[in-house]
């Protein structure tokens, strides 16, 4: 049986998207993407799964920035996942008055930041780690104290339900992946992810570019990185609709090459 790890703890959307993508395989909640990446980096027998990106807030730069850096090339991404990012008020309290805390990744109180707004204006909201976490904390604490986090949260660490769906846009929703040494026959319907940096001179990327149109490839997203090497040069992360042997692809990689100081594939996989 396979070993996956997933950002926990147990009751976070990153479990939800983990048990999508493990085939029944053994999972265990680690504290962080990075700490993730790196033990896939290092123990082979491992796998992760991680958040990529997110509807509303884009990109998971921690994610990005830590695949990037493997010092295994054979990493990649083997499969992916959308999962609804469905908010909950989770509380011991009766009624909304007696809330005086809220708990929450950041990016979940931003994310609530309407309803927080109308229906909890005098409580003050407080960081956590991930949103599961959030619910952990209050499991400890009285009733003035509230948590905003996903279902499974709530019944993992019984905790009643206040309000359902309150984030401000309903259709948020997370794309995770799984992560290993293993690579996932053609489908038909796969995207390809990679990473490079440019020659440092003007017009370089937009070179780039030109080229995947001039062999018709579908460019979904790319996104810059600073480099970390030399202030004010990036490595880009870009996906594309296509599987690394489709002959267009190979073209494309092989005319970009020497416009690159840096290229590294990561992963051809089934889009969900």
């Amino acid at each position: 049986m396979k070993k996956i790890l997933f950002f926990g703890p147990y009751g976070s959307n990153t479990q939800i998207a983990a048990e999508q993508l493990s085939d029944g395989n053994e999972l265990e909640p680690v504290c962080s993407i990075k700490k993730i990446i790196n033990s896939v980096d290092k123990d082979p027998s491992l796998f992760g799964v991680i958040p990529i990106e997110n509807s509303i807030e884009g990109t998971v730069r921690e994610s990005i920035d830590n695949l990037i850096k493997t010092t295994d090339n054979d990493i990649q991404i083997i499969k992916e996942t959308i999962v609804p990012i469905k908010h909950c008020l989770i509380t011991k309290a009766k009624n909304l008055d007696e809330i005086k805390k809220v708990y929450s990744h950041p990016q979940a109180l931003a994310q609530c930041n309407g309803y927080i707004v109308k229906n909890l204006a005098n409580a003050h909201t407080i960081a956590a780690p991930n949103t599961a976490e959030a619910v952990k904390i209050i499991t400890q604490k009285d009733c003035s104290t509230a948590a905003i986090a996903n279902k499974k949260a709530a019944e993992i660490y019984n905790v009643p339900i206040f309000s359902e769906n309150i984030s401000d846009e309903p259709d948020n929703k997370t794309r995770f992946v799984l992560i290993g040494r293993v690579q996932l026959p053609k489908t038909g319907n796969d995207r390809t992810s990679f990473a490079f940096s440019t020659i440092n001179k003007a017009g370089a990327l937009a070179d780039i570019m030109s080229v995947f149109k001039k062999y018709d490839i579908n460019l979904s997203s790319i996104e810059s990185r600073p480099s970390k090497k030399t202030f004010g040069t990036y490595t880009f992360f870009l996906e594309c609709e296509a599987y690394i042997t489709d002959e267009n692809l190979q073209f494309s990689l092989a005319e970009i090459k020497p416009m690159t100081t840096f290229i590294r594939f990561l992963g051809s996989y089934p889009q969900f």
